[in-house]
């Protein structure tokens, strides 16, 4: 009895780990706004706060929506930095490809942007079609007003489903996010000038 124990335990912990990866994989967020399009944002002075994170999408393992209710992070597969740091970072490039000047002091600005993801992962639910979202919860102030709620999102189908296949996806939406924020504030830009 206690060699079939043994065996049984063996041929477990073989089949385990025979589905395991042999390697962990880490990938960036990679996004750039397009070189060729207009710099919307021209003269536009900005502060950016630094990005808050609701769990569990700070995490570095890539986040799957298996369910309405239940998230799952890969321990094998994910970011090779904390996901809201490469995303402020693509942020900040993205708006200075906009043509807006970044500044640290936040009360020389006439734009301030604060905000946190409010969503960071690869849905795979039976009844969605397989994609990447990104969504982010912004409040852009301007001046002595109060600030503007604004949630940003983009969404990109996952093809190939695998890990490269996902991190394309990721950056296609956050793309597709962070073109509504300059759009958004190339807006309030605007409206100030009238």
């Amino acid at each position: 009895m206690r060699f079939l124990l043994i065996l049984v335990a063996t041929v477990l912990l073989t089949a385990c780990a025979a589905s395991r990866p042999s390697a962990e994989f880490n990938y960036v967020l990679n996004v750039e706004r397009p070189a060729q399009t207009t710099q919307t944002l021209a003269g536009t002075t900005v502060y950016v706060g630094t990005l808050a994170v609701d769990e569990p999408y700070g995490q570095r393992g890539f986040v799957y929506r298996e369910t309405a209710q239940r998230l799952a992070v890969d321990p094998y597969r994910g970011y090779v930095a904390p996901p809201a740091r490469q995303i402020e970072n693509r942020l900040n490039d993205w708006l200075v490809a906009a043509g807006a000047t970044l500044t640290q002091d936040r009360s020389a600005a006439p734009y301030a942007i604060d905000g946190r993801i409010s969503a960071l992962y690869t849905d795979l639910r039976a009844e969605q079609p397989s994609e990447a979202v990104v969504r982010l919860r912004i409040a852009l102030r301007s001046g002595t007003a109060p600030a503007r709620q604004i949630t940003v999102g983009g969404h990109a189908k996952v093809s190939p489903m695998n890990g490269d296949g996902i991190a394309a996806a990721t950056n296609a939406a956050l793309a597709d996010a962070l073109s509504q924020l300059e759009t958004a504030l190339a807006g309030e830009s605007r409206a100030a000038l009238r």
